[in-house]
C-alpha cells in the first residue's frame, strides 16, 4: 500500500522483487519535492503468453506506469502535520493493475513511528492503511538502527478476477500483512514480508541521488583556478604581442580552454585585446566564467582598456564577455568581488573584430582529423522473439573541420555480438498499418561487417543579433540521408527560443550506404512497396524555466510518414547535470495498437559521465525508450541541432 512520503529531488531508485506469484522489476524517479514517477515491469510467474511464448518469449509480461503528487510534505512542517498525497498507478498501457489513491501519513520522530491512512479506487478497493515502526533507531547498537518493522491492512480484493489477473494470485486469507526491513550502507534497501497470509515475499532495491550529487569521486584532477604569476607588463618592447598571445594560450590551455583567435584593435582613444576560445571542460557556465575571470584579471596589459572574450561553439561565436580592463583590475585587488563583476560585464551576442582597424595576431588551424572509439549499442525490450534483446560492439568516430568552417562526421560500427539477428520486423500483434519509416530498423540492425552509421557535413552560421543557421548534407542516420536546413532565433540571457527546420531524405538500404526510392507499407499483414521521398518540417519552440529547472520544447509540423502533429518534450534538469524527460506525440495518423489509436510517447534521461570521474568533463551519456517501436510521430536526425548546441554553452 502507499504512503505520502516523498524521496529527495533527483534521486532515481532500481527494484527488484518476489512477490509471489509475480517477478517485478522497478524504476522510480524523484522529479521534484513533490513529483515522483515509478514504472514496473511485471512478469506473471507460470503463465504462457498465449502468442509470444512459443516464439521464445517467456512467461507473460505486463508494463505500466505510476504517478505520485505530494499535496503537502510532511517535512515542511517539521512533523507536525501530516503529509498528503494523491497517486495514480498503471495509468498508461492495459491497465491491468490500475487504481488510485488519497492518503496521508503521519511520522512520530519521538516514537520512530511513521503511520499511514488512505483511500483508494478500482484494485486498491476503499480504506487501506499502514505503519512503520524503528525500535531500535537510537540504540547503541549500530548494526540495529536500520531495522524497520512494517504492518499495513492491504485493501486489494484479489478474489475478483477482473482486479487480480494471475490466478495462483487470487488466495487472501487475511488482509493484514506484515514484514522486516533492512538498510545497508544508507543505499540499499532489503525487505522480506509474510503477504496475504498465504506467501512469503522479497525484495531489493538501490537508490541514489544523481540530481544533487557532486560526484562519487572528489575532482582531484582539476587544476585549481588560475592565481599566479601575474602579468601587466604593457605590450610593447618588454612584452611583445607575440609573447602576449603565448601567455594566454599556455593559460587557457592549461585552464581547459582552446583558443583559436587572438585580435588586437586600435580605436585611437582605446585598445582592446579580442579573444575567441572553445570550452573544453566545464558543463556549467558560472564555473567557465569563474576560470575566465581568474585569467584575464592576472594577464590583461596595462595598455590595454577593453578585453573581449568570445566563447565559441563548433565554429561560430555564440557569446562573448566584454571586460573593461579598470574593473579586471579592481577584481584583482579584491576591491569588487565576482557577483559584482558579473553585474558589470554581462555576456551580450558575439560580436567580430573591425577589419580596418584590427590586426590579426593568431589564428588555430582547427583540428581537421579527430578519432574516438565508443561502444556501439541497441536495445529491444518486449521483442516478439524474447524480453529482451541487444547487440554489442564498437563504433569508430572520425571527425573535424575543413577550412575551418565545415564540420564533417563519420561513424563506423562494429557489432561482435548480436541478439538481433532473429528480431521480427512486423508487430505479430499489431502491425503498423502506415509507411514503415521506423517500425522496419530492425533490419538494419542485422548488418554484419563494417556499418556507415552516418558520413556528413554540416555548416555552421552566426548571423548576429540571435539568428543562427545550419546546413547539413549526408548520410544522418543508418536510416536515412539527405539535405537539411535549421533557422533559430535564440538571444544571449533569453529563456525563450524560436526556430524552423527542415529536411529532405532518402531512405537507406538495409546493406551498404545505397538509397531506396520505396518503402514498404503493410495491408493486414501483406507488404505492398510505394515509392517514397522523405519530407519533414516543424516551427520549433522552446523555453527554460531555470527556476524550476524545466526544459520545454514543441515542436509543430509534418513527420516522416507524412503525418502533422505536434511533438511535446519536458525534461528536469538537476544541479548535478542529470537530466530526466518524457515526450508525447499528438499527430493525425490512425495508428492502431490494441483497437486504441497510439500516440508516441516515451522517457529519456541523460547523465554527466564527470559524476563518475576525478575531474571536470562536459561528456554524458543519454538513453531514451518508447512505448512501442512504430511509424506515427517519427523525425529523422538531420545532424546536430542548434538550440543544444547553444544552450550547452549557456547551462
Amino acid at each position: 500500500m502507499p504512503s505520502a512520503r516523498m524521496g529527495q529531488e533527483g534521486e532515481v531508485s532500481f527494484g527488484y522483487g518476489y512477490v509471489p506469484p509475480y517477478i517485478l522489476y522497478n524504476a522510480r524517479f524523484q522529479l521534484t519535492d513533490f513529483l515522483e514517477i515509478s514504472g514496473n515491469y511485471r512478469i506473471f510467474k507460470g503463465i504462457a503468453d498465449p502468442i509470444l511464448t512459443c516464439h521464445g518469449f517467456g512467461d507473460f509480461s505486463d508494463k505500466g506506469a505510476n504517478l505520485k503528487i505530494s499535496l503537502f510534505n510532511a517535512e515542511i512542517s517539521r512533523y507536525e502535520l501530516p503529509g498528503v498525497a494523491i497517486g495514480l498507478e498503471d495509468f498508461i498501457g492495459t491497465k491491468a493493475f490500475h487504481a488510485y489513491y488519497l492518503v496521508l501519513t503521519q511520522v512520530f520522530l519521538k516514537q520512530n513511528l511513521e503511520i499511514s491512512f488512505g483511500y483508494g479506487a478500482n484494485r486498491i478497493r476503499k480504506w487501506f492503511g499502514g505503519m512503520v515502526w524503528m525500535p531500535f533507531r537510537h540504540s547503541p547498537w549500530s548494526y540495529l538502527d536500520p531495522l524497520s518493522i512494517v504492518f499495513e491492512y492491504d485493501a486489494i480484493p484479489y478474489k475478483d478476477e477482473t482486479i487480480e489477473r494471475h490466478p495462483e494470485g487470487r488466495a487472501k486469507y487475511t488482509p493484514w500483512q506484515f514484514g522486516l526491513k533492512y538498510r545497508l550502507w544508507d543505499s540499499i534497501d532489503l525487505s522480506a514480508a509474510y503477504i496475504r497470509g498465504d506467501r512469503f515475499a522479497c525484495t531489493i532495491s538501490t537508490f541514489y541521488n544523481f540530481g544533487t550529487s557532486k560526484g562519487l569521486l572528489p575532482k582531484i584532477h582539476d587544476v585549481l583556478p588560475y592565481r599566479a604569476p601575474v602579468n601587466v607588463e604593457p605590450i610593447g618592447k618588454m612584452r611583445p604581442p607575440d609573447a602576449v598571445v603565448q601567455e594566454f594560450i599556455f593559460t587557457f590551455r592549461e585552464q581547459g580552454f582552446d583558443v583559436s583567435e587572438v585580435w588586437l584593435t586600435d580605436e585611437g582613444d582605446r585598445t582592446t585585446l579580442r579573444l575567441r576560445i572553445t570550452n573544453l571542460v566545464y558543463r556549467e557556465e558560472k564555473n567557465m566564467r569563474d576560470r575566465i575571470n581568474a585569467i584575464v584579471s592576472s594577464l590583461v596589459p596595462d595598455n590595454v582598456d577593453d578585453i573581449i572574450v568570445t566563447i565559441d561553439a563548433l565554429t561560430i561565436p555564440i557569446q562573448e564577455l566584454r571586460y573593461e580592463a579598470a574593473y579586471l583590475r579592481l577584481y584583482r585587488f579584491d576591491d569588487i568581488g565576482k557577483y559584482e563583476l558579473q553585474i558589470l560585464t554581462p555576456w551580450k551576442e558575439a560580436s567580430s573584430p573591425g577589419v580596418y582597424n584590427s590586426a590579426l595576431l593568431f589564428k588555430k588551424q582547427l583540428e581537421w582529423c579527430n578519432l574516438e572509439l565508443l561502444p556501439k549499442t541497441n536495445t529491444l525490450f518486449g521483442s516478439a522473439s524474447g524480453k529482451f534483446k541487444c547487440a554489442l560492439g564498437l563504433s569508430l568516430n572520425i571527425n573535424g573541420f575543413l577550412q575551418n568552417t565545415i564540420y564533417y562526421s563519420i561513424s563506423l560500427g562494429y557489432y561482435f555480438f548480436s541478439y538481433l539477428k532473429k528480431v521480427h520486423d512486423v508487430d505479430q500483434l499489431n502491425p503498423s498499418q502506415i509507411i514503415n519509416v521506423r517500425s522496419d530498423i530492425t533490419n538494419y540492425y542485422k548488418q554484419r561487417g563494417v556499418t556507415v552509421d552516418e558520413a556528413y557535413l554540416e555548416t555552421v552560421q552566426n548571423w548576429g543579433k540571435g539568428f543562427y543557421s545550419r546546413l547539413a548534407i549526408g548520410l544522418f542516420e543508418r536510416e536515412y540521408g539527405g539535405v537539411a536546413n535549421e533557422w533559430l532565433y535564440f538571444p544571449v540571457q533569453s529563456s525563450w527560443a524560436i526556430g524552423v527546420d527542415f529536411a529532405l531524405l532518402k531512405k537507406r538500404t538495409p546493406h551498404g550506404v545505397d538509397f531506396t526510392s520505396k518503402i514498404r507499407q503493410l495491408h493486414g499483414f501483406t507488404p505492398h512497396y510505394k515509392k517514397f521521398v522523405g519530407f519533414q518540417y516543424f516551427l520549433n519552440l522552446y523555453y527554460d524555466w531555470k527556476d524550476t529547472g524545466l526544459n520545454c520544447k514543441m515542436s509543430i509540423g509534418k513527420f516522416l510518414a507524412n503525418d502533422v502533429g505536434v511533438r511535446t518534450e519536458l525534461a528536469r534538469y538537476f544541479p548535478s547535470g542529470l537530466q530526466l524527460g518524457i515526450w508525447y506525440t499528438y499527430t493525425n495518423a490512425h495508428d492502431v495498437i490494441n483497437n486504441e489509436v497510439y500516440h508516441d510517447k516515451g522517457i529519456f534521461f541523460s547523465v554527466p559521465l564527470d559524476i563518475f570521474y576525478t575531474k571536470t568533463s562536459r561528456s554524458r551519456w543519454g538513453y531514451g525508450m518508447s512505448a512501442w517501436l512504430r511509424d506515427v510521430g517519427v523525425t529523422a536526425a538531420t545532424g546536430g541541432n542548434l538550440y543544444e548546441l547553444i544552450n550547452q554553452e549557456r547551462q
